[in-house]
């Protein structure tokens, strides 16, 4: 039998009353708590190739700045094997999300402020030993986030953007397309169509089942409401379904078998207030219904943490607060049917915070994640169940962790020396993008022909070249005959370049080419 197996079918090998001292002897100690006096928030955590688990998350300071984005590798115990913290305590990074790669790595989306005042996307591609491999900062003014990030079939990558740009006409979400090393390819603004929408924000990103980016969140319309848009595989809006009735958001989602989208959030009707909700819509953007998880017996909260425990249960991370005065809120984890019944519940802490990421292992049991302030600082908690939603019991089986590593990982902290693309306004939308300059020859010498894309005519361009710092090397106004301009490259040392041209007309186009000495 392999690993997984053997694990699963650990305890059937015990007689009952065997099985009774096991469970007596080797009851785990839940929950595990990571952090200890240090602010310590966790995004999300995800299960390993090995049966491991990394958990995503941010540590900072007392005056309240993000000081080092921090993944933890812990054993199916939750023991920790290795931990690496990204940053070195002078700047801020925040980790807001992640996912596994299809090499066994891990792809983390976040922010940064290690090249100016203000915070940026950043994105990080890790391998399975833990060593960075790329990361990529998209600078641009004002307060902006790498907010959710997944892989494509073709190892490229898409992020969700919040807030980008500065000014009254800067778009709140975005998709930012990206190839297997990182580099930008495109940007597309989302919920432009409808001039109704206002102050939207998008939460989490998904690939659907049809292979289509579905992104949740909220926006206004007029009134605070739960907002959810659908793209095709090039960004281009599908749907967009904001709910009808009520106030309130949306966090996260999952997709059933049978195509129909489940997911958590809060929602307040006419008679109560903002509670715990599971919404149920199709994949064309219809609403079908929604649920009040706990209905009128508390006085507000959100469900937020949420995963599909089977093809008829899911798994629901809560807050909710009490009627009786003073409120006492509660954290807690539900188990309920599709029509949003409760089956099975439990209480984890006594804390206005729901859980933050909820996986089913596999091994078929329940992890659940949070961050809590208990003793006066923010520390991350963990909790592994069965489906009973009672804790687990340890796993005394020898496992092998790390086994694609050649090395033994060791813990660390490691400075960011990330890949910066200057201004994310000279991303190219999906139709620019389209539009690329052809270069020949590539790799180029003392000079490079540039061939432009038919919609640029003979006329006037404004050419600049960038190196991978991200520094404008050569900037001017130049005039191009046949759509060619042959670009002087005589005084540029050996390196990658990328040239982005506009025309006056706004048209925009992109090229790369390498220079060799």
């Amino acid at each position: 039998m392999d690993r997984l197996t053997n694990i699963a079918f650990l305890p059937i090998i015990f007689c009952c009353g065997t099985l009774t001292i096991f469970n007596s002897i080797y009851a785990q100690d839940w929950p595990k708590k990571y952090g200890d006096n240090i602010h310590a928030l966790v995004s999300n955590i995800t299960e390993s190739y090995d049966l491991g688990f990394n958990l995503t998350a941010f540590t900072y300071n007392y005056q309240g700045a993000n000081d080092y984005g921090w993944i933890i590798k812990i054993d199916i115990n939750a023991n920790i094997l290795w931990d690496k913290k990204f940053g070195d305590g002078n700047y801020g990074n925040w980790f807001s999300n992640s996912v596994n790669t299809h090499d066994n790595g891990l792809i983390v989306s976040g922010i940064t402020n290690k090249y100016g005042n203000d915070y940026d996307p950043l994105f990080l591609k890790t391998d399975f030993c833990g060593e960075i491999e790329w990361c990529q900062v998209l600078k641009c003014p004002g307060l902006n986030f790498g907010t959710d990030v997944i892989q494509l079939d073709d190892g490229s990558y898409v992020g969700l953007l919040t807030y980008y740009g500065t000014g009254g006409s800067y778009a709140r979400i975005s998709l930012v397309k990206m190839d297997p090393s990182g580099e930008p390819v495109w940007i597309q603004q989302l919920a432009q169509e409808d001039t109704l929408i206002y102050n939207e924000e998008g939460g989490n990103l998904y690939l659907t089942a049809d292979g289509n980016f579905l992104v949740t969140g909220h926006c206004y319309y007029p009134n605070l409401k739960p907002f959810w848009i659908k793209t095709d595989t090039n960004g281009n809006q599908i749907w967009d379904l904001k709910w009808p009735g009520g106030v309130g958001g949306v966090h996260q989602l999952i997709e059933s078998p049978d195509d129909i989208y489940y997911c958590s959030g809060a929602l307040a009707s006419s008679n109560m207030p903002i509670s715990p909700v599971i919404y149920k819509l199709d994949n064309d953007g219809n609403s079908i219904y929604h649920a009040f998880l706990l209905g009128d017996t508390i006085d507000g909260g959100e469900a937020k943490a949420l995963t599909l425990y089977n093809d008829t249960v899911l798994s629901v991370g809560v807050i909710w607060g009490t009627k009786t005065f003073p409120k006492v809120y509660y954290s807690e984890i539900i188990l309920t049917d599709t029509l949003g019944s409760i089956i099975n519940r439990r209480v984890l802490l006594n804390s206005a915070k729901a859980p933050n990421s909820i996986i089913k292992t596999s091994d078929n049991k329940i992890l659940v994640t949070g961050s809590y302030v208990i003793d006066n600082n923010w520390d991350i908690y963990l909790w592994k169940m069965n489906a009973d939603l009672e804790d687990d019991t340890l796993y005394t089986q020898p496992m092998v962790y790390d086994s694609l590593c050649p090395y033994q990982i060791l813990s660390d902290t490691i400075d960011l020396d990330c890949d910066i693309f200057v201004n994310i306004e000279d991303i190219p939308t999906k139709e620019v993008y389209e539009s690329t300059i052809k270069i020949s020859p590539n790799p180029a010498r003392d000079w490079a022909l540039l061939t432009f894309p038919e919609n640029f005519k003979n006329d006037q361009i404004y050419l600049t070249v960038y190196n991978t710092f991200g520094q404008a090397v050569i900037q001017k106004e130049v005039t191009i005959t046949n759509n060619m301009y042959t670009l002087e490259t005589s005084g540029l040392p050996s390196g990658l370049y990328i040239t982005i041209c506009r025309d006056k007309k706004k048209n925009a186009a992109r090229g790369k080419f390498v220079v060799v000495r």
